[in-house]
């Protein structure tokens, strides 16, 4: 254990109230998670809750996201209780991983999402949105959370994993099982984060979540052993991931695996998530929905949208953009102490956890005024506007500093490129009068949001 000198002016960080014997403040965080989360900031800049017995301690200032994931970075390491508990199955992951592997991982990761490699991700994603909206008719109603998934999960499997689906062929059934897998190890993933006891519990829920671990475990082992086998270049991430770097090493299979699983999740979770939401919000307002239709048809010209679009459509841009601000899918992520150190004014101990919640930065009312209104107008049309937010660590949807989110452009393209397709063509308008509400899991997500097709009628 590291000791650190600290003045004498620093002091305990204040605990939130309404903390259970035994459990905490965990059944505020499982019942209502955004609500208890936005009501941290007013006791301080650093508050301290209880998951079970452990203390663990609340990012609520942008100075201070500023000071673990930047200019001191190195007091604070991955862990904590949502990576230790995630990395059952994510392993060392670049995601995961500690500060000691990062390098070498981000190293052999980085070349696979090089901006010269985006146009060419962006025209296998465009096939695979025009294979999903082919089939939709006038009328419909879409299960919206479900069916970004699906559309997210093809998106990923053919940039990534080209030959997923080869052998057991794209059907239907074999779409469903492997989003169930996703599935259950998104729900899990954030029930062991906050209450981590229960992983060790003879559940039903603890034999599913390992059933869906093993059979994504099997099909990525089996995929990289039939790449590794063939010895060619399918032009896509795993073919990166396998090959090796300049100085004559490569990654172990594991090491692939872990890779793999990795972005596999993210990109699935964090692009339907992002896509859903925006769809409910512009399902809501006629206005901005026509605007953002209109723009999309008149720059992609009645064609799926192209890398090349995206720089043109600035009404879309600050669409998806507020979108990230209001429901970021990655809203919670946790670091551990490494040292006696101090965040602010206040005594952090070594071996802390430490919780940085993108939700709660990006709705403080001094940063972003109404913050539960859905505004685009809070974002220029030059993009400035994001990038200004980001360097003030108050929009920080994909963490930043050294360990900032490797899909962070990858994500927003194949974002943008899905809802520029799809508003081009469809006015989605609410089905039911059901209230649309959050799930808050390890991906924050819509749950009762059907929406209902209608053809745009283009003057």
């Amino acid at each position: 254990m590291t000791t650190t000198s600290l003045p004498a002016s620093h002091v305990s960080a204040p605990r939130a109230p309404g903390a259970l014997p035994g459990v905490g403040h965990l059944r505020q965080l499982l019942v209502d998670p955004t609500r208890f989360l936005t009501r941290l900031p007013s006791y301080g800049d650093l508050v301290e809750i209880r998951l079970g017995p452990r203390p663990t301690y609340v990012v609520c200032s942008p100075e201070l996201v500023r000071e673990i994931l930047v200019s001191r970075h190195r007091d604070f390491d991955k862990g904590g209780p949502f990576f230790d508990n995630i990395s059952v199955f994510f392993g060392d992951g670049l995601a995961t991983c500690p500060n000691a592997k990062h390098t070498r991982l981000r190293r052999f990761t980085q070349p696979a999402f090089h901006p010269s490699k985006l146009p060419g991700y962006a025209e296998l994603a465009g096939r695979e949105i025009t294979a999903v909206t082919r089939e939709w008719r006038e009328g419909q109603v879409l299960d919206v959370r479900r069916l970004m998934q699906e559309l997210a999960m093809r998106i990923t499997v053919s940039t990534m994993l080209a030959s997923w689906f080869a052998d057991a062929g794209a059907d239907a059934d074999t779409v469903r099982r492997t989003l169930g897998d996703v599935d259950v190890l998104v729900s899990g993933a954030f029930l062991r984060m906050v209450a981590p006891g229960i992983a060790r519990l003879p559940l039903p829920a603890n034999r599913r979540y390992a059933q869906a671990r093993d059979s994504l475990y099997a099909h990525i082992d089996a995929t990289v052993a039939a790449y590794r086998r063939a010895g060619s270049d399918q032009g896509d991430l795993l073919s990166m991931f396998l090959a090796e770097d300049g100085d004559g090493t490569a990654l172990s299979d594991t090491e692939v695996r872990e890779q793999v699983m990795t972005m596999f999740i993210a990109g699935i979770s964090t692009t339907a998530a992002m896509l859903a939401w925006t769809l409910h919000y512009l399902s809501l307002d006629d206005g901005l929905d026509g605007a953002v239709a209109a723009e999309a048809h008149k720059v992609c010209g009645g064609g799926p949208a192209r890398h090349e679009h995206l720089p043109q459509l600035p009404t879309l841009m600050a669409v998806v953009t507020e979108a990230f601000r209001i429901r970021p899918s990655a809203w919670l992520f946790s670091r551990t102490a490494v040292t006696d150190t101090s965040l602010g004014r206040y005594r952090v101990p070594d071996g802390a956890d430490i919780l940085i919640s993108p939700y709660i930065i990006h709705h403080r009312p001094d940063l972003f005024p109404e913050p539960d209104r859905f505004d685009p107008g809070r974002w220029s049309s030059d993009g400035r506007n994001w990038a200004n937010a980001e360097r003030a660590m108050a929009l920080v949807p994909f963490g930043t500093g050294s360990r900032k989110c490797i899909g962070h452009d990858f994500t927003i393209m194949n974002v943008m490129l899905s809802l520029a397709s799809v508003l081009a063509d469809w006015k989605l308008t609410p089905a039911t009068s059901r209230p649309v509400t959050l799930i808050g899991r390890s991906i924050i997500e819509p749950r009762n949001l059907d929406l209902r097709l209608h053809r745009r009628q283009v003057s």
